[in-house]
């Protein structure tokens, strides 16, 4: 299923590509603003643990190109910070939980259909997206038993990649926005996008299959030029 939702998405961008007139405006712009990530994960043999989504931030370039006044190509380059935390939930280790502050370079393709009148309009975006992981910086409490008690400690640390690490993404994208253009050239934007990955970060340890997903809502205030 999630190959036949990448390959459509990949569809839809070829033909549009392919239809471009000569006659096209291109436009660029720059976005920031929050992100939110949760992480799909298999409960198997996980029991005591509890995932819960976490902030994070976006930002970065963009370049659109106008075929129609309502369909718009459009391209991005952001640096999006994508957070998770997991819980221990069992009585005696409650205080123990691990933040994963996870930052990558994401490369979304996305076609802009747009409607309204002509300083305010909608958006309705659809595409698909690349991104690579370029760290991961995690906090939060661990512990160590004894016979008698348990102890607890605290870190803050970069983590080193792994051989189970997948750094390299892949996924599909939608969203809603909503524009507003100040004059010919110059355009307010404000837009919600959601990235649903179809890669897993991790490639799982032997006999064990373990995929993990990242989902992320990014809503994010920009302004773009048109040339």
């Amino acid at each position: 299923m999630k190959r036949f939702f990448l390959h459509t998405i990949l569809l839809i961008l070829l033909v549009c590509g392919a239809t471009l007139p000569a006659t096209a405006q291109w436009s660029i712009g720059l976005r920031g603003g929050w992100a939110w990530t949760s992480i799909t994960r298999s409960n198997l043999g996980r029991i005591d643990e509890t995932y819960t989504p976490q902030s994070g931030f976006d930002v970065g370039i963009e370049g659109r190109y106008a075929f129609k006044d309502w369909v718009v190509l459009r391209l991005d380059l952001n640096l999006m910070r994508r957070s998770h935390r997991m819980d221990r939930n069992l009585n005696y280790l409650e205080p123990v939980y691990t933040s994963h502050h996870n930052l990558y370079l994401m490369l979304p393709l996305t076609v802009d259909f747009s409607f309204g009148g002509k300083h305010v309009r909608g958006h309705a975006l659809l595409g698909g997206y690349a991104g690579y992981w370029l760290r991961e910086r995690r906090e939060g409490t661990t512990y160590w038993m004894t016979d008698y008690y348990v102890y607890f400690n605290d870190f803050d640390e970069i983590r080193e990649f792994t051989r189970e690490d997948v750094r390299f993404c892949a996924g599909v994208t939608g969203g809603l926005g909503l524009s507003y253009d100040i004059n010919e050239h110059w355009a307010l934007n404000l837009e919600a996008l959601y990235y649903y990955d179809l890669t897993s970060h991790h490639r799982g340890y032997a006999n064990l299959r373990d995929p993990r997903y990242l989902n992320t809502l990014s809503v994010d205030l920009g302004v773009s030029y048109k040339f």
